[in-house]
């Protein structure tokens, strides 16, 4: 027999938070997934929190629609994953 027995369930937690609106991050059991709120339905399965923050800073660009120099791009994806990550950082 594989998988779960019928009728059980995964334990997963719910990481909600303003500062990645309009994204919520459900922590499973041996991964992470990241979920658009605004339409219900997961963008990401991740190993790593880090890798979920990653791609929310990355979305976050994406979805300003600008145009960037590489060095620009860079700059802006690193503060914005410093402003997702800063208050944590001493935790």
């Amino acid at each position: 027999m594989r998988g779960r027995q019928k009728g059980q369930t995964k334990r997963m937690s719910m990481i909600k938070d303003p500062i990645i609106a309009p994204y919520e991050i459900q922590v499973e059991e041996d991964q992470y997934v990241l979920i658009d709120t605004e339409k219900d339905k997961p963008l990401g399965y991740y190993s790593s929190l880090d890798s979920a923050v990653k791609r929310i800073s990355r979305m976050s660009l994406a979805n300003a629609k600008e145009e960037y120099t590489l060095i620009e791009f860079i700059k802006n994806f690193n503060n914005i994953t410093n402003k997702l990550t800063k208050p944590f950082k001493n935790i």
